[in-house]
């Protein structure tokens, strides 16, 4: 049985391709036939339904397409937190086992070693922790004393197989100070720094810690307090001359030391989060990191290792603070340790 789909004419009747006839058009010599259509658009309600439908998938995407910006740009935080350490064991193989840390000399404290070596002490100016590694500082840091120029940053050889150029003094938008780079520096969330207004941000200009001094990371001077202590001095003294030269020398020796029994755990750098953290002064310190998570971190470890970690905060306020830091949650944890051990 078929059914044709031709139409039943009339005797004597033709029909000519192209003709309509009761609705239907003739296909001409292929014997094919369509029937005449008509098309119907959208109605408002299925427009609107179809849009309500769109902004629900976006509305559910945005979260984990954020979450995952994130993941990644914690991840190149990471990766970059390692490759410093590893660069700083490779420093300790040539440096008899110590760390890349100095304190600063010369003019606008812009050298890593004194000028004079037979008068240590000539052009002294202190201690900044971003003198191991990064770019050069902005031009404000000149007049400060702790303009550190990247070619006097030790670690820098083992980062960068490239020379970076010295500035030439403070003088505004250097191009030394603005074109030289060194990515492995700077945190992907670092957007405003620190260091102006420590604790505080950064506000004239509002600049992130890497265009300000260079480094979104830093090494830790948490150990700074407790050689001071351990010393007969104040926690927030300030040693002049020899002396200062002197205690300086034997927090670097505790690191070598640190080195042989509790790599894994003892902290030696860490973004500008992880010391905001520990130096606050209250147990009940909260502060959104740029990864918008509370009170964590990244810290490197004196056996290489990075890890994004929640921190301790009250550290400054504990009451053994001074006499066994080696008591204090936020300095000496199963975690991570930011202090030496505790010696009579």
């Amino acid at each position: 049985m078929i059914q044709s789909v031709m139409p039943t004419l009339a005797a004597g009747h033709s029909l000519r391709v192209g003709q309509v006839r009761d609705g239907v058009v003739d296909a001409g010599h292929k014997g094919v036939c369509w029937m005449k259509k008509h098309r119907r658009g959208f109605t408002l309600i299925e427009l609107l339904v179809v849009i309500a439908i769109i902004a629900l998938l976006i509305g559910l995407l945005l979260p984990a397409l954020g979450k995952a910006r994130k993941a990644a740009r914690k991840t190149v935080s990471l990766s970059n937190v390692s490759q410093i350490c590893k660069a700083s064991a490779m420093y300790q193989t040539t440096n008899q086992g110590l760390m890349p840390l100095t304190p600063t000399w010369g003019p606008g404290g812009t050298l890593t070693a004194p000028p004079n070596p037979s008068v240590p002490t000539q052009g002294l100016t202190g201690w900044c922790t971003w003198s191991a590694f990064g770019k050069n500082t902005h031009e404000r840091w000149n007049a400060a004393g702790y303009d550190v120029y990247a070619a006097n940053r030790p670690l820098n050889q083992y980062l960068t197989p490239d020379p970076i150029a010295t500035p030439t003094g403070a003088a505004p938008n250097d191009t030394a100070r603005v074109n030289a780079q060194l990515p492995v520096c700077k945190d992907p969330s670092d957007s405003r720094g620190h260091q102006q207004n420590w604790p505080n941000g950064n506000t004239t200009p509002f600049s992130s810690c890497y265009d300000d001094v260079g480094t979104s990371y830093h090494w830790q001077a948490k150990w700074w307090p407790q050689i001071l202590i351990q010393n007969g001095y104040a926690p927030t003294a300030s040693p002049q001359g020899p002396e200062f030269i002197r205690l300086f020398n034997i927090g670097a020796r505790r690191f070598k030391l640190a080195d042989a029994f509790q790599p894994s755990r003892m902290v030696w750098m860490w973004d500008e989060w992880g010391d905001i953290i520990c130096n606050s002064g209250s147990d009940n310190f909260r502060v959104r990191n740029g990864y918008d998570d509370t009170n964590k971190g990244v810290l490197g470890f004196m056996d290489s290792h990075a890890s994004y970690l929640d921190m301790i905060p009250g550290g400054n306020s504990h009451p053994e603070r001074l006499t066994r830091p080696d008591r204090v949650p936020a300095f000496n944890n199963d975690k991570y340790c930011v202090i030496f051990p505790y010696t009579q």
